[in-house]
Formats: C-alpha cells, structure tokens, sequence
C-alpha cells in the first residue's frame, strides 16, 4: 500500500512539473516537533516525519519508528489475538496524506487525495504557516479550541 502512495506521488510529480508553479514552500522537510500551544506538551517528541512539497502537490507522513517489530519468521496470524490487536494498534499511529497543494499568501491549502484516515479524503485544510529560520512553520487548531505549532525542518 506505501508502494501504491509512493508511486502515486513519484506520477503526479512527474506530470505537473511542466505545469505547475514553484513556491516558497517548495522543498523536502523533517519533522522537529509538534506542540499544543494551550498547555505547552509537546507530542509524541520520538515521532519522525518526512514531507514533500513541489509541483503543485505535498506528500506528508509521521510515524513513531520505536513501534514494535516482528521478529524474523515470526508471523502476525500466529500471535494470539490480543498480541495481534496490540501490535496493529501500534502500527496505526501514523499520519499521512497527500494531494494538491496551494501557497496563498500565508496560508497552505491541503487538498487530501489520499489519506491514512478515509473520513479525510476529498477534504481541504486551510493552515497558517511562516518560514522560520530554515524551517516550515504550521499552525492549527482542534475541535476543543487547543492551538497548535507543527515545525519542519528544512533538509538541504
């Protein structure tokens, strides 16, 4: 299935380079932290990240890489259930979407073609960002009215 994304993202790259406009945003980004500015936590500090931007189109994935991992020759339908249900779990923690992408004064607009979560697919996000420093900088907010401050890091 991350086969299927990857490739999805390599063609769409490749058929909008003609096309498409670059932005100030373009790039290959890290992820550093993510932050709820309300209460000052930071989440999941051991999570990594990689995003895409360019061409008209973002690709974004985090993950914990300390998730667990099964052993050489071991098989997930050998486990007993609750083993198999608390691996999978650990598996799902995981965010990634991709799609179009559009740069609007101080705003990212994700159009989410794909995504981890199938509720998310086919919607928009509206994102105030800044460029700090070499990093991308992007702020949310939730349903609970928690603030939020996601920092990628620029690879060069």
């Amino acid at each position: 299935m991350l086969n299927q994304a990857l490739a999805t993202v390599i063609c769409l790259f490749l058929a909008t380079t003609c096309f498409a406009q670059d932005t100030p945003v373009d790039g290959v980004y890290e992820r550093v932290s993510l932050t709820n500015l309300t209460s000052g936590e930071q989440l999941d500090p051991k999570q990594k990240g990689l995003m895409i931007i360019g061409h008209g189109y973002y690709s974004m994935m985090t993950i914990n890489p300390d998730r667990p991992k099964l052993e050489r020759g071991q098989r997930l339908d050998e486990m007993p259930a609750d083993e198999q249900i608390a691996h999978m779990k650990s598996w799902l923690q995981m965010n990634g979407h991709m799609g179009p992408i559009e740069v609007k004064s101080d705003t990212l607009i994700w159009h989410r073609n794909l995504s981890e979560n199938p509720q998310e697919v086919g919607t928009i996000s509206r994102l105030p960002y800044e460029l700090r420093d070499e990093n991308l900088v992007i702020h949310f907010g939730l349903g609970n009215s928690s603030r939020w401050e996601w920092i990628w890091r620029k690879i060069k």
